[in-house]
């Protein structure tokens, strides 16, 4: 009898034992488990979620009719065209903005135009814009952005529409002048990098980085003052008596969508 009991004893403590040991395993493994389940266990739960989704859509779609799933379609494509136009209007009315504040500080006469279409490369920078000469336009006359950015002058002229050709393009050239000490005068030439030259520059004539180059008014019609670009390097090459300046522009007539062409005065009257 007492031989019963202890081995009934010894049994319950070997299971204790046994199940201490496989639950320590388990928790131990737990963590292994984890990790080897974690990469099979993401796709599908991704792929279940997709399931659903699908299958709730394919539900809904059910109760909708052709008609009513070609009209949610076209609403779409309505909301769409009206945000395309509001960012439009947006960006518009920024420029326009800046243009109000140019023409209060200035005197100038202008005539407001918008750019039909552009032509932009490496060779050439022109825009095409909605004013010739039936609505006052001038050839040679000044092009404006923004806040006074001179960005080119019209050198094409129609009854109803004008070419402007850019500062950038290589044929382009105009009068400026740097502010610097000593105002120093010379040719922007338009050049390959959406870039300016000013060269010739005598080598006595201090030019820094960031210098800020404007027109000159030494070429007729375009006046003086007119913001033009930025100093961005200087060189010269050994034992040249001049330098040249490569300005960046401040305009980017890819992003222009509307122009001011200034009048000359003699024309105004």
């Amino acid at each position: 009898m007492k031989s019963s009991q202890k081995d009934k004893k010894r049994s319950r403590r070997l299971l204790a034992l046994l199940s201490f040991f496989f639950l320590a395993v388990f928790f131990s493994l737990q963590g292994l488990l984890t990790s080897i389940i974690a990469p099979v266990a993401s796709p599908l739960v991704s792929l279940g979620t997709w399931v659903s989704d699908a299958v709730f859509w394919w539900r809904e779609a059910g109760d909708i009719s052709s008609e009513e799933l070609m009209d949610l379609y076209a609403q779409r494509d309505d909301l769409m065209i009206e945000k395309a136009e509001f960012e439009r209007l947006k960006e518009e009315n920024a420029y326009l903005q800046e243009e109000l504040k140019f023409i209060e500080r200035t005197n100038f006469s202008y005539i407001s135009a918008r750019v039909l279409s552009k032509s932009i490369s490496n060779s050439v920078s022109r825009l095409v814009i909605d004013v010739g000469s039936e609505d006052g336009a001038v050839l040679g006359s000044a092009v404006v952005v923004g806040e006074g950015i001179f960005i080119g002058k019209i050198t094409g002229l129609g009854k109803r529409s004008s070419t402007i050709t850019a500062i950038t393009d290589p044929t382009h050239s105009v009068a400026v002048s740097l502010l610097n000490k000593s105002r120093t005068i010379g040719v922007a030439t338009g050049s390959v990098g959406d870039l300016l030259r000013i060269e010739l520059i005598p080598v006595d004539e201090t030019i820094n980085e960031n210098d800020l180059v404007v027109t000159s008014g030494l070429e007729s019609p375009i006046p003086s003052g007119l913001l033009l670009g930025i100093v961005n390097t200087v060189q010269q090459d050994p034992g040249s008596p001049f330098q040249e300046a490569i300005v960046e522009p401040l305009g980017d007539i890819r992003r222009v969508s509307s122009v001011l062409i200034l009048i000359p005065s003699d024309v105004e009257s």
